[in-house]
């Protein structure tokens, strides 16, 4: 049905696509940065704690000693969070308001929180997974040095798998090889992807653009969802953009920033407090644990 309309309706796409290209504000990925070690509580000294993030000082394995025993203590946590340009925050000015300050400042309520962000602007499936095949192959890098856990690793990805219609076929490899990757030579012990936007609703999309990469987009979210489930300590994470459940409106412009396409900031924060709800529902288990995912 979907390809059907596309050709049909080629050259109206086409000239749609190249007008929206040349239109569309282009934002910079914010300043700031891009590793760090999120500030735990006065009363509680660690490793993790140091004022000058570094890494390579993260320990072979996450484990609990006593001392983090106590009442105010908290568990460290490593998160990576990796993908396309909203992952490196793209519609916001500085990385405090993108998605990786607003998740490390909200997880850091409850653990020691080291982090790593690991993303850019036009990064698709593909090029992500070369982009951590890559980081990997370099032993002397502190992302994925032979001592490096990550207790949790956040993926935004398929925004320009779209864009670039990518096959539902090359869309499944890229995942497994992503998934594989991760749980193998990073040791994450969960992976949180994020479902993609309701593209059918971008504001800066014209009809019937809009609606063909909306489906496009859906379809590429049904593969993702069946296949994370054959997976160890995988989800999909959708979020809703109607956060009151009596609210039938369509909220998204709210969350939204000026170029039409990506968060601003209040759209990073919705994303955040999501994806610290489920961590707190699922990873909570995992840290601590220095076993691999199979």
């Amino acid at each position: 049905m979907l390809n059907i309309f596309i050709i049909v309706f080629f050259p109206i796409l086409l000239v749609q696509a190249v007008i929206v290209r040349k239109k569309t504000l282009k934002l910079p990925e914010p300043s700031g940065e891009r590793l760090g070690q999120c500030e735990c509580q006065r009363d509680f000294k660690s490793v993790y704690a140091e004022p000058e993030p570094d890494i390579n000082s993260i320990p072979q394995t996450i484990s609990k000693p006593e001392k983090y025993s106590g009442p105010h203590t908290k568990p460290p946590l490593t998160v990576l969070i990796a993908g396309d340009s909203a992952a490196a925050g793209v519609g916001v000015s500085t990385q405090q308001d993108a998605l990786s300050g607003m998740l490390c400042e909200g997880l850091s309520a409850h653990y020691c929180v080291n982090w790593r962000l690991k993303a850019k602007t036009g990064v698709n499936s593909a090029s992500l997974a070369n982009m951590l095949q890559d980081t990997n192959s370099h032993t002397d890098s502190p992302l994925t040095s032979t001592s490096m856990v990550f207790d949790l690793t956040v993926i935004s990805i398929g925004v320009n798998d779209v864009t670039g219609f990518t096959s539902l076929y090359r869309w499944r490899r890229n995942i497994v090889q992503i998934i594989e990757l991760l749980q193998t030579s990073y040791h994450c012990q969960s992976i949180v992807f994020t479902a993609l936007p309701p593209m059918h609703e971008f504001p800066a999309l014209p009809q019937p653009l809009r609606w063909v990469l909306g489906q496009k987009a859906k379809y590429l979210n049904n593969a993702l969802v069946k296949l994370v489930n054959k997976y160890q300590g995988v989800n999909v994470l959708t979020l809703s953009l109607h956060p009151q459940e009596d609210s039938s409106s369509n909220n998204t412009l709210e969350y939204m920033a000026e170029d039409g396409f990506h968060p601003h900031s209040a759209g990073y924060q919705l994303w955040a407090n999501a994806i610290i709800k489920l961590v707190n529902e699922e990873v909570d288990g995992l840290v601590g644990k220095s076993n691999k995912v199979s």
